[in-house]
């Protein structure tokens, strides 16, 4: 810790808060789920609960925690670059491979699932004999995961197209569907609660369901040595295509896949932009990730917001409302903005020569990044005021999300400087390939602790908090307007030599 930096302690500990706070919340989760039927307060205050929906609640929670599992298994640990050096000092490929895919097993997030699962599990067994197979099943679960996040981008790159129809469609089926059970609750649950194992039936053959019927099926001797008996031979599979691929990506480094055949989008973008803006939104959006960033951008807000929207006006749903619409333009902005040096890389060596000044295509490309974003802003906007008038006035709603975009364009104009990071093109990447894993940290950090600041209900004193946004929006507005040449000064100092390193 001595070696740490204040903003990186700070990181830390906001870090072991977060994991202390989300094993806790799981755990916790997970007790509640599989003993509250015991207790015979619950049974005498809820008659209704029968064994039947005890175990749909489970399955329910089951499939639950196994789709957070999904989305919170890190494979962003490792740094393939860095770790590659090593074999220029002899360090053996293989035990590397090996020691790389121990840490990624070992990384935080994923042991907090992982136990979680085991003792979710663990507490439902019907036999001793049934620990080893709820053991494996869950190591499978984990090797699956892994396995499947490593290949999503691939497939993102090839049929990205077809899978953003399929992803939406499928979205906004179950937002409907949960509309119309919202509608008609007590019909809907009156004529499905009679078929609540039929339910259930079909619920187990989902994959939080298998990993439950491990722990609370029925199954003889053998055939509890046969499921673990496959088991352990596809995470052996599993796991050894991981160390191949490792090794893969260890021995051969994929080259920078840039795109540089000028297509009918690269003369849009050089015609609506400018040369130096278009040129690079160009990059950004040729690059496999951002298309995979541009789809979490657009689902996340279409399944959360219709579903805050069922609670009416209540404290959570003004405030998280407001602030993933805010956080949009953001996160578009942050494609950018937040590693605005990272795409050309050594191009700009070359930019330093030309005859036209540096400064002008700086600024051209910093004017040229936050016009998309800004639409999009203002048509959010825009949309809440008409749509959703429960949030605030006309003021109100502009001045605070106006505050927010501000703040973040300071904060990525920092980053870019400051976390300066040459982009990774590699499909098989451990960690976030445009933007540093600090400010990824941070933005998320900053989305919800601003959010909260800026949309959380006031009251009277509402007014204060809007004329204080309105005088720092003022104040960050002319700073960036009088300070234009910090782009200059700041690249030649903190960019500049980091590029002729990377160079070499």
């Amino acid at each position: 810790m001595n070696r740490l930096t204040n903003f990186q302690t700070f990181l830390v500990v906001g870090y072991i808060i977060f994991l202390l706070v989300l094993f806790s919340n799981l755990l916790g989760s997970a007790l509640v789920i599989v003993l509250f039927d015991q207790n015979p307060i619950v049974t005498n205050q809820l008659p209704w609960l029968t064994a039947e929906i005890h175990q749909l609640i489970t399955l329910i929670f089951a499939n639950v925690l196994w789709i957070l599992h999904f989305s919170f298994t890190s494979t962003r640990l490792l740094n393939m670059e860095e770790n590659r050096k090593l074999l220029a000092y002899g360090y053996p490929v293989k035990k590397l491979s090996w020691y790389l895919n121990l840490m990624g097993f070992f990384h935080p997030l994923n042991l907090i699932y992982n136990f979680t699962w085991l003792v979710f599990l663990l507490m439902q067994i019907q036999n001793l004999m049934y620990i080893p197979v709820v053991i494996t099943a869950v190591l499978l679960n984990y090797a699956i995961i892994y396995s499947i996040k490593h290949r999503f981008l691939k497939i993102i790159e090839k049929r990205f197209k077809i899978i953003v129809f399929s992803a939406l469609f499928l979205i906004f089926g179950t937002i409907q569907a949960i509309a119309i059970i919202s509608r008609q609750f007590e019909q809907v649950i009156a004529h499905y609660l009679p078929s609540v194992e039929i339910i259930n039936s079909y619920l187990f053959y989902t994959p939080g369901g298998l990993l439950q019927y491990t722990a609370t099926g029925t199954y003889n001797l053998a055939a509890a040595s046969a499921i673990y008996g496959f088991s352990a031979l596809l995470i052996f599979m599993i796991f050894r295509d991981h160390f191949l691929k490792t090794r893969e990506g260890l021995q051969q480094p994929v080259k920078e896949r840039k795109i540089f055949k000028r297509n009918k989008r690269w003369y849009y973008l050089k015609k609506w932009l400018g040369l130096n803006a278009g040129k690079f939104y160009y990059y950004v959006f040729s690059h496999s990730y951002n298309r995979l960033q541009l789809l979490t951008i657009a689902l996340i807000p279409a399944v959360y917001i219709p579903l805050l929207l069922q609670l009416g006006n209540s404290y959570y749903s003004a405030l998280l409302i407001p602030t993933m619409l805010a956080a949009i333009p953001v996160a578009l902005l942050a494609m950018g903005m937040a590693n605005m040096f990272g795409y050309e890389n050594k191009e700009f060596l070359i930019h330093k020569q030309f005859p036209v000044s540096f400064e002008k295509q700086l600024k051209e490309r910093f004017l040229g990044i936050i016009v998309v974003p800004l639409l999009i802003f203002y048509l959010i906007t825009t949309a809440e005021i008409i749509y959703l008038p429960q949030l605030g006035s006309v003021i109100e709603i502009y001045i605070a999300n106006t505050f927010f975009f501000v703040c973040f364009t300071l904060v990525f104009l920092w980053a870019s400087f400051y976390y300066y990071k040459k982009v990774n093109y590699s499909s098989f990447s451990f960690k976030h390939p445009i933007i540093s894993q600090k400010v990824t940290f941070m933005m998320m950090f900053l989305i919800f602790g601003l959010g909260y600041a800026v949309f959380a209900p006031l009251g009277e004193y509402q007014i204060y908090r809007l004329w204080v946004m309105g005088a720092l929006i003022i104040a960050i507005g002319i700073y960036l307007w009088r300070d234009m040449d910090l782009l200059v000064r700041a690249f030649d100092k903190h960019v500049l030599n980091k590029i002729w390193a990377d160079s070499g």
